[in-house]
C-alpha cells in the first residue's frame, strides 16, 4: 500500500528504471520563468527534452504536427495577446494531435471550456512536483 506521494514517486521512478525510460519531447508555453525552471528540473530528472515558449504567438509559429509528445500550456499568458485556450484551439486547427495539458489557477467550473478548446486535461495551480511527474508519466506510454 502506498502511504504518500513520495513513495508513489519512488515506485514510478523504479518502474521507469526497470522498464526503460521513454524519452519525451515536451513543449511548455509559460510566461513565468520560475515555473519554467521547475519544469526544466523535472524534465532533467526524467531525461526528457523540453522546449519552452514565453508567449502564444511564438509557440503557434513553432509548434507543428509531430514536434511534441506533450504540450503543456499556461492558460494565462500575461503579456501575450493570445491566451492559452486560444492557442490550444489554434494548435488543434493546425492539425496538432499531441496531448495538451492546460495549467490554470481557475476553478474546475471552467472544465468544459478547456475541453472545448482542445485540451486533454487541466491541472489547477499550485502544482506539486509529484503532480507534474504523474502528468508527464501518464502520457509517456
Amino acid at each position: 500500500m502506498i502511504v504518500n506521494e513520495v513513495e508513489e514517486y519512488l515506485l514510478r521512478l523504479l518502474l521507469r528504471l526497470v522498464v526503460g525510460i521513454i524519452k519525451m519531447r515536451i513543449t511548455y508555453v509559460e510566461d513565468n520563468v520560475a515555473n519554467i525552471a521547475l519544469l526544466e528540473r523535472i524534465c532533467q530528472m526524467g531525461k526528457d527534452d523540453l522546449v519552452t515558449f514565453l508567449d502564444a504567438e511564438t509557440a503557434l509559429a513553432e509548434i507543428g504536427v509531430g514536434t511534441s509528445d506533450l504540450i503543456i500550456i499556461d492558460l494565462h499568458l500575461g503579456a501575450s495577446n493570445t491566451d492559452g485556450l486560444q492557442l490550444s484551439r489554434a494548435l488543434r486547427d493546425n492539425g496538432v494531435t499531441a496531448p495538451i495539458v492546460a495549467i490554470t489557477s481557475y476553478d474546475h467550473i471552467f472544465r468544459d471550456h478547456y475541453l472545448e478548446a482542445g485540451c486533454d486535461e487541466y491541472i489547477r495551480k499550485p502544482i506539486s512536483i509529484e503532480t507534474f511527474l504523474a502528468t508527464i508519466d501518464r502520457y509517456r506510454l
